[in-house]
């Protein structure tokens, strides 16, 4: 009798060190919830062996957001107001 394995393939892909434009893209997801499991598993992975990362990653793309969501509302306060 065979047993099942139910866990995950792993590809090379999940091995590879996460860059910098991926985690900030991760993170950026996070934000809205909308991260996917592998993301998030490859995430927290890096989080646990360097975590410098993706706290520098969390805070580029908090800035990203909150700029855009300035910059947005004062184009439409601005557009308003005239």
């Amino acid at each position: 009798m065979g047993s099942t394995d139910n866990r995950p393939e792993t590809t090379p892909e999940h091995h590879k060190p996460l860059g910098f434009i991926e985690a900030v893209t991760q993170a950026f997801a996070l934000i809205f919830a909308v991260q996917n499991k592998t993301g998030r598993k490859r995430l927290m992975d890096l989080a646990e062996h360097n975590p410098k990362p993706v706290i520098f990653a969390g805070l580029v793309s908090t800035a990203l957001f909150f700029s855009f969501c300035f910059i947005t509302s004062q184009f439409f306060i601005y557009l308003l107001s005239n």
